[in-house]
């Protein structure tokens, strides 16, 4: 692959790394694709692989730069597109918003078993009314003693049936304005239900969720989380770029497995 001239040597062999882990993963994701459960012995794969965190720095990062970063959601597309979306959205709109929004408390407190994978975290913006409108969003932050109760749904939440959420609120004690607040899973009035029915990226494990009166406390409310422009918008911005990414690989790898089930049928 001509790009690799455009990696370091490290993330070069982590590219191919990742490639290789997903290539013999292959098979044993057929039955989850079937019966649309998420393979979570896969996670057992990733560890060794060091590319969790991907363009973070610090923390247990790789630190990569953004085409490195790239080059390895192309490698998982390639192969998978759930599989893909579940690392993309633990790293480009989970880790990635608390690295951008968080304080160094708040930092370290959530990305340190992050990296491990001991935590999975996903992103909680769309709603049943609301998708690329995300500035329209309903759900509400209201504050009360000790930190904020939580009132709305969300909706294809990927990840969502078995990670934290960062949950995208209307802050009512500050003019409305759209934060974020990490809403840890069994959290009390937290309802996450699997979306059924998908006829693509069977293996991701889209939520619908429900928040009642669910509280957060004030050290989750992400500090550096203002507005939409400066927070939401900022974190869609950059997460567009491995989206991109990931488009490539799943055409690359949809022309390929024509290829090469037409050459052998020739």
């Amino acid at each position: 692959m001509g790009l690799d001239s455009e990696l370091s040597p490290k993330v070069a062999a982590m590219r191919v790394a990742t490639g290789k882990m997903m290539d013999e993963c292959y098979d044993r994701l057929e039955k989850h694709v079937d019966d649309t459960s998420f393979p979570e012995w896969i996670v057992d794969k990733f560890r060794p692989l060091g590319i969790n965190g991907l363009n973070i720095k610090g923390y247990g990062s790789p630190g990569m730069t953004t085409v490195e970063a790239g080059s390895i959601i192309y490698e998982l597309a390639k192969r998978d597109g759930s599989i893909a979306t579940f690392f993309l959205v633990h790293n480009a709109i989970g880790m990635a918003v608390v690295d951008v929004l968080g304080d160094e408390e708040q930092k370290k407190r959530i990305l340190t078993p992050a990296m491990n994978f001991d935590r999975i975290l996903c992103f909680g913006l769309t709603e049943p009314t609301n998708g690329s409108d995300a500035s329209g969003l309903t759900t509400t932050a209201t504050k009360v003693e000790g930190g904020y109760k939580l009132n709305g749904t969300k909706r294809w939440i990927g990840n969502g049936t078995f990670g934290d959420v960062i949950v995208w609120a209307k802050n009512t004690a500050d003019g409305n304005r759209v934060q974020a607040f990490v809403v840890e899973k069994g959290s009390k009035g937290f309802e996450a239900k699997k979306m059924e029915g998908k006829w693509s990226l069977r293996m991701t494990q889209n939520a619908d969720i429900t928040l009642t009166d669910c509280f957060v406390p004030d050290k989750n409310k992400l500090t550096k989380s203002k507005d939409f422009a400066t927070g939401t918008n900022a974190v869609l911005e950059t997460s567009r770029l491995v989206v991109a990414w990931m488009a490539c690989g799943l055409a690359t790898g949809a022309y390929e497995n024509a290829l090469r089930y037409t050459l052998k049928r020739i």
